[in-house]
């Protein structure tokens, strides 16, 4: 009886529990936005172990009824999910992050996508949010120091240029190391990426080892990069502009001479080397002080780039539209680059069974071209000359003739800016039509059929007063050439996917591609213009015998069936299998088809009994693939013989005719063999690591090989030799703190051996040319492929000692002057004395990046740098002056100067001002090394303030300072290349994005 009252009492308390639970009932409401502030529609909210729930509409706004106390859980799908306890407050506001774990993300690959837990690949994936952290005209500028083994090399830093990309190393020596760049599915012939804007691109996915690149066959061999545009959501429309404006000034730029210190250069360089200086008391210096680095380079320059962009999406349709403006100045008058964009992805679920789309992008660009317009500053620049005459005209130097012997022609890149025009302009149209059927269940076919069409238009003029001009009789001198590439292209792509029994996962992917290329160009090129007011733009203006043109048209074609299966068992151990069976226009008769296989392993040791959760290790996968593609990059023809034009003389007159080439029907690919081992670990899921080694081994090297003069020709293009490149890659992101403040760094690394194992028959050694100055470029066994070869310097002649020893090599020999070891003993300094300095490629290069935020406000450092280049530039006159090159009495840097061998100066380690017999060395183009921050952004996000707006979803403001940071150890104006061609530039943006 006493149990049964206290069950009653029992059931009593909960009922008034239960009632004061009730009077304590409120509406709770409040909005839920990404990370971004962009509203979710559709997040789901439920009461902790009760069955009631609620989700959110098209704006993110939610309500529902709860109790003080209750748990609220807020998820969406791709969110974090988030538990928040309801207190005395009505209104609680929710921010869903991404999913973090990265092994849950889906990965683009050739013609389709993965979850990245599924890869057996080696694939680096960049966002497009981390491209856009960097405003430049090309999105892969914005790669460099992002993807571990990808080098990323900028060699011209003028508005418009385009990197240089390698992946994993070279390895061709003749045929093109560019990866293929696919956009949307189409791959590219002409893969100039400056007529796509970022703000497009939703991701970037590089290919780097063979089981993921082989999936391209025969254009495969150097890495594949994969590009994504973005595309339209459903239940969501956006109105997104970003605007970003910045001012560019140059940097690194070194101190020139001024007007004494030149004329005490000049007059001891040419006193020491000729016994006569340039001014004396009968031929005085002028009284002016030119600054001609002054003169040609800008203070500033202005970037501007414009996004609009429309995107969303309802029932059965997904659309994106967007237009893009950017343009850049030159640091330098008379160039610069623009382009204007515009882009349409459209995604219409026509059926259940149907689904039909459209990507289509049309652009418009100009580049305006200065070539080499500060390289010669150290050449010619002296202060002495004047930009123009007492008149207003130009002045050139080789019109004065008490100096104009120092002087190899005219001169004055002032003038030059002034008085020439030399701008590209290109118009293209990239885009395909597609077709997405599901015929049943667990089965679809894609059909798509694209093309890329770019017209491109090259107008050059230099007007009577140029330096052109005055070289033809002081008229102009011009010319037009037009250029068409078209690519079109159809894909037919068969796949089926599966579960079963929660175990067995399978897809497999059958595709036939088939692509044609067709080149076409027409030149015209004629000089005296008697008139510039017309430029060039009617040749009949011309000199009729100046008038000469020109014409080309030349086509390919790839035919390709691929196949792909992948099968993962439990999540646990996976396995992809891939072979591509390309066919060619370009190759022999005899080899015109090549079949690519490739297979790659995994096995997820996280998922096994003994690590499964496991607080620690959260995630661990072991990769290993092996993999073949190929190289086909040899131009067109070349399998053929052709015949050629050629002009004779019979009976004093000349006669058109031709000449046969020799041809080779047993041409093929250049076949590139890979293997790769990686490991992805996580620990604490918060730390991140990713190990890669890998060999990629090229043979069949295309190359031209010398033949018996007797067979009436002197080379045949034929598949020889062997290259090898070695090397690991490791990237890392650890994630310090995260609370209100957080805290993230990211940094990789990638070393690459590149070396040649056999060139053709029993030849060690192919000479592929050298310059006076004393660089030389040979193919080597046992060598890397872009080995820069040159004098071993055994520092400057600085005592008596010194001079008499190495007199014994160079009798002429003075102090002041550079010695220069003797390898061989014969007391002869030559070419069979050069060492190797060091490589065009870095043997070592990496990038690093932290991102600090604390609530709205974000601040993102990354940086780049390489170790271990060699400079294969034989005409940076910045080095002529500074080292004396070549008996050349160029003009040295202030910095140089200050250093040089003098008699007064003893411990100078620069060579003396018109040292004999001074050449490029390991001292001046070897072992370079640089590093340079390459953006830093401040941004803040605005959001909570105009949460309550009712028209704007977003808004963040940015400040970005891009190459303010750089460290060199040489003074080139390029941290990374050390050229002096086109100054190098830092430049500070401010910005915003909104969202409507």
């Amino acid at each position: 009886m006493k149990t049964k009252i206290n069950h009653l009492i029992i059931l009593i308390f909960s009922i008034l529990m239960h009632w004061t639970g009730l009077a304590q009932n409120k509406m709770v409401t409040g909005s839920i936005t990404d990370s971004n502030g962009v509203p979710i529609p559709g997040a789901n909210i439920i009461i902790k172990g009760f069955q009631v729930s609620s989700i959110s509409d098209f704006d993110g706004n939610y309500s529902i009824s709860a109790n003080t106390g209750s748990i609220l859980i807020f998820s969406s799908t791709g969110s974090m999910t988030i538990e928040k306890t309801v207190d005395q407050s009505s209104v609680i506001n929710i921010i869903l992050a991404d999913e973090v774990s990265e092994l849950k993300e889906v990965v683009v690959v050739g013609y389709g996508t993965m979850k990245k837990s599924d890869l057996t690949g080696s694939i680096t994936q960049i966002k497009g949010d981390v491209l856009n952290t960097v405003t430049s005209s090309n999105p892969l500028e914005a790669v460099q120091g992002r993807a571990a083994g990808v080098a990323v090399l900028n060699n011209d830093s003028s508005p418009g240029a385009s990197p240089k990309i390698r992946i994993r190393g070279n390895g061709s020596v003749s045929a093109g190391n560019d990866p293929l760049i696919v956009v949307d599915g189409f791959p590219l012939v002409n893969s100039n990426l400056n007529d796509i804007s970022s703000n497009d691109i939703e991701s970037m996915e590089i290919l780097k080892d063979a089981s993921s690149a082989a999936i391209y066959g025969s254009r495969g061999a150097n890495g594949v990069i994969l590009i994504t545009t973005k595309k339209g959501k459903k239940g969501q429309n956006n109105l997104e502009i970003v605007g970003t404006s910045g001012i560019s000034t140059p940097t690194r730029l070194p101190k020139t001479l001024d007007r004494d210190n030149f004329i005490n250069f000049i007059n001891t360089a040419y006193t020491n080397s000729t016994g006569k200086p340039v001014y004396s008391s009968t031929n005085p210096a002028p009284n002016i002080n030119v600054n001609w680095q002054d003169e040609v380079i800008r203070n500033m320059a202005q970037m501007q780039n414009y996004s609009l962009s429309f995107s969303g999406g309802k029932d059965n349709t997904t659309y994106l539209l967007s237009g893009n403006i950017f343009s850049q100045d030159g640091i330098v008058e008379a160039s610069g680059f623009k382009k204007m964009t515009l882009r349409t992805n459209l995604n219409h679920e026509y059926k259940p069974w149907l689904t039909v789309g459209t990507h289509l992008q049309v652009g418009r660009s100009q580049r305006d071209i200065r070539n080499n317009p500060t390289g010669d500053i150290f050449r010619y620049g002296w202060p002495t000359i004047p930009v123009k005459n007492p008149d207003g005209s130009w002045h050139y130097a080789t019109e004065d003739p008490s100096i104009s012997s120092y002087f190899e022609g005219t001169w004055n890149p002032v003038s030059e800016a002034a008085e020439m025009t030399n701008e590209t302009s290109s118009d293209r149209v990239l885009g395909d039509v597609y077709a997405h059927f599901k015929p049943i269940k667990n089965v679809t076919f894609n059909t798509n059929f694209g093309v890329d069409v770019s017209n491109e238009k090259q107008y050059e003029y230099y007007t009577s007063k140029s330096t052109a001009g005055i070289g033809s009789g002081s008229t102009g001198t011009g010319s037009q050439y037009y250029r068409r590439q078209t690519s079109q292209l159809t894909d037919n792509i068969l796949s089926y996917s599966n579960t079963w029994n929660d175990k067995h996962s399978f897809t497999a992917t059958g595709v036939y591609s088939w692509q044609e290329y067709v080149y076409e160009d027409l030149g015209v090129r004629g000089s005296g213009f008697q008139n510039d007011a017309t430029g060039a733009n009617d040749i009949t203006y011309a000199d009729r015998g100046s008038i000469t043109n020109s014409s080309n048209k030349y086509s390919s074609k790839l035919i390709s069936w691929t196949a792909r299966t992948s099968y993962a068992y439990d999540e646990k151990y996976l396995i992809t299998l891939t072979g591509r069976y390309d066919g060619s226009s370009r190759f022999g008769d005899n080899n015109k088809w090549g079949f690519f296989p490739s297979v790659g392993l995994g096995w997820r040791i996280d998922k096994e009994k003994f690590l499964k959760d496991n607080a620690t290790i959260t995630a661990l996968k072991l990769r290993a693939s092996y993999g073949v593609t190929g190289n086909q990059e040899i131009g067109n023809y070349q399998s053929l013989s052709k015949l050629v034009k050629a002009n004779y003389v019979y009976e004093n007159n000349p006669i058109f005719g031709f000449v046969e080439t020799i041809g080779n029907p047993d041409l093929k690919w250049e076949r590139n063999i890979q293997y790769n081992v990686g490991i992805d670990l996580t620990l604490w899921k918060r730390f991140d690591l990713n190990l890669d080694f890998y060999q990629r081994q090229t043979s069949d090297l295309l190359y031209n090989v010398p033949i018996p003069t007797t067979s009436g020709y002197s080379s045949m293009l034929q598949n020889i030799g062997e290259v090898k490149n070695i090397g690991f890659e490791v990237t890392a992101k650890v994630q310090i703190i995260d609370s209100d403040f957080k805290w993230d760094v990211s940094t990789n690394f990638s070393k690459n051996k590149n070396e040649i194992v056999s060139l053709y028959g029993d030849v060690q050694r192919i000479n592929i040319g050298s310059s006076s100055a004393g660089i030389a470029k040979y193919l080597i066994v046992g060598q890397p492929v872009n080995s820069v070869w040159a004098r071993e310097s055994a520092g400057i002649i600085k005592t008596q000692e010194q001079l008499t020893a190495y007199q014994q090599i160079r009798p002429t020999a003075k102090l002041g002057e550079e010695m220069y070891v003797d390898k061989n003993g014969d007391k002869i300094i030559n070419n069979d004395d050069y060492m190797n300095i060091g490589s065009t490629s870095p043997d070592f290069f990496y990038g690093i990046s932290t991102n600090l935020s604390y609530k709205n406000m974000t601040l993102d450092i990354y940086g780049q740098g390489a170790t271990g280049l060699a400079s294969d530039e034989d005409n940076n006159y910045m080095i002529f002056g500074e080292n004396q090159i070549q008996n050349r009495n160029y003009i040295p840097t202030q910095y140089a100067y200050d250093r040089m061998w003098s008699p007064t100066n003893p411990n100078g380690n620069f060579p003396k001002a018109g040292a004999q017999e001074v050449y490029l060395s390991n001292r001046t183009n070897g072992d370079w090394n640089y590093f340079v921050i390459k953006n830093i952004k401040l941004a803040y996000n605005l959001s909570s303030i105009i949460k309550h707006s009712d028209w704007i979803k977003q808004l963040n403001v940015y400040v970005n300072a891009q190459n303010y940071i750089n460290i060199a150890n040489h003074r080139g104006y390029n941290p990374e290349s050390g050229s002096v061609n086109s100054p190098y530039v830092k430049t500070m943006l401010v910005g915003f994005t909104a969202k409507f």
